[in-house]
């Protein structure tokens, strides 16, 4: 019979006279001795163990990787806090002939479809009141509905400006009317937003946010969405006014919220873009901007955000920024700053930009024939191809601009601090219009009802046919 020394530690069949393990140099002693066959079972013995054991660790790494992921999706998907459906499903989606809340629709694209004839260029009529009118108006089934800064919200005859209702507030009001279902939304500056009745301007229920509202409402699939001095986004149920959800920034959200499909976003003077999912109110992407004087726009895919330093960038909002993204893009800087690799990774959902440093670009991006308008403070109005950002053509103005543009049918308007509004081929950048108004323009030019309406910072609204 064979008789063999096993090193205990490492299984090794040693001589009989060895005194050290010749793998793993263990001290050996006639304890070890065993028969080659013995040993051999030992062995087979051993890494049926070893196979259990690794079995059993990987499989509770496995289980943990699956509840931590599991955890991760669950709270970034939201579903850990999916909300039961609001009570109605309204929306200040427009139909032809209406222009429902700022930039005509929810998602801000700021466009008329339809072939829009060229206003005739007179005044149909012009509504007064007794301070600079700060907001565009909403144009819903031949009414038109005006905040104004002398502490009003209003709702006038279409076709003649007469007055239908008026609600005094408690101040001036910056934020536009958006009109859905049977409500008017607008927001305060006493903090609160108001739900009116579209037939007489009586409240319906109201929700204080705790600070100053200049941002203007937004309302989709029964859900209305509203900025706040207080750093929060808001989305409270459009009929019962009853809060879903808050988002926190950085900084005072201003600007006005927009919304399509399954996303919010909204600029922050924390000087960012941030995509919130709607229907939970969870973080999905956030994109760094500077000062960003209007609002994001949105189309099928993209997400279009223009700011202060002359840059529009087109982001993908359908993307979504996970927690460890989040860390590995931090490392990355970190190591880009101490110079040890070359480049920063382009941010999540980032897909073009155009750029020009001698420019302040003003108000929100219009969407519409296949492009992206933005105005510059200088008075110029830039066409961008919204799949690449490639510069279409450029219009200049007569004087600085500081109000968003808008398009109908192949028509661009926008007006300039000298109170010109400007009619431009949305395809080429030939201007083809103008019109002359007292004061500044104070509002994004709205087409509705067959007409042309602007407010001027003289407290005037125009309606021109």
């Amino acid at each position: 019979m064979n008789m063999i020394l096993m090193c205990p530690a490492c299984g090794r069949q040693n001589a009989l006279d060895a005194t050290y393990c010749e793998g793993c140099r263990s001290g050996l002693g006639r304890s070890h001795q065993v028969t080659s066959e013995e040993a051999d079972d030992i062995m087979l013995k051993r890494r049926s163990a070893d196979r259990r054991r690794r079995i059993v660790r990987w499989g509770t790494v496995a289980v943990v990787l699956v509840v931590v992921f599991g955890w991760i999706g669950w709270q970034t998907l939201g579903g850990a806090n999916r909300l039961i459906s609001p009570v109605s499903v309204i929306s200040a989606n427009p139909i032809t002939g209406d222009w429902p809340m700022t930039q005509r629709s929810p998602s801000h694209a700021g466009f008329v479809s339809d072939t829009v004839p060229l206003p005739e260029g007179r005044v149909r009529w012009q509504f007064q009141t007794e301070a600079p009118i700060l907001s565009s108006p909403a144009v819903v089934q031949g009414i038109v509905y005006l905040s104004t800064g002398d502490e009003r919200v209003v709702a006038l005859k279409g076709d003649t400006g007469d007055i239908l209702w008026e609600r005094q507030v408690t101040g001036p009001v910056d934020s536009s009317p958006a009109v859905a279902g049977d409500l008017v939304f607008v927001g305060l500056k006493d903090g609160r937003l108001l739900a009116l009745s579209k037939a007489d301007g009586t409240t319906r229920w109201e929700f204080s946010t705790g600070d100053l509202v200049y941002s203007s409402p937004s309302v989709y699939q029964g859900v209305v969405y509203i900025g706040s001095s207080n750093n929060k986004l808001y989305a409270l149920d459009a009929q019962t006014g009853k809060k879903r959800w808050s988002y926190e920034t950085d900084g005072r959200i201003l600007s006005d919220p927009a919304v399509r499909e399954e996303v919010v976003a909204i600029n922050s003077q924390d000087r960012h873009m941030y995509i919130v999912d709607a229907d939970t109110g969870k973080h999905r992407l956030g994109m760094l901007t500077a000062d960003a004087r209007g609002s994001p726009a949105l189309d099928d895919e993209l997400a279009y955000v223009a700011d202060s330093r002359g840059l529009l960038m087109a982001v993908d909002w359908t993307k979504r920024e996970l927690p460890f993204e989040l860390t590995a893009r931090w490392v990355r800087t970190q190591l880009f700053v101490w110079q040890l690799v070359g480049t920063l990774p382009p941010p999540k959902g980032f897909v073009w930009r155009f750029w020009n440093p001698r420019e302040s670009f003003v108000g929100t991006p219009a969407l519409g024939s296949g492009m992206v308008y933005v105005a510059a403070q200088s008075g110029a109005v830039y066409a961008l191809d919204r799949s690449d950002g490639q510069l279409v053509w450029k219009f200049k103005a007569d004087a600085v601009l500081k109000e968003s543009p808008s398009v109908a049918g192949q028509t661009l308007y926008v007006g300039d601090v000298n109170g010109v509004i400007y009619g431009v081929n949305a395809l080429t950048g030939e201007g083809i219009w103008k019109f002359q108004v007292d004061g500044r323009i104070s509002s994004t030019p709205v087409v509705g009802n067959g007409m042309l309406y602007v407010a001027s910072d003289n407290g005037t609204l125009y309606a021109i046919e």
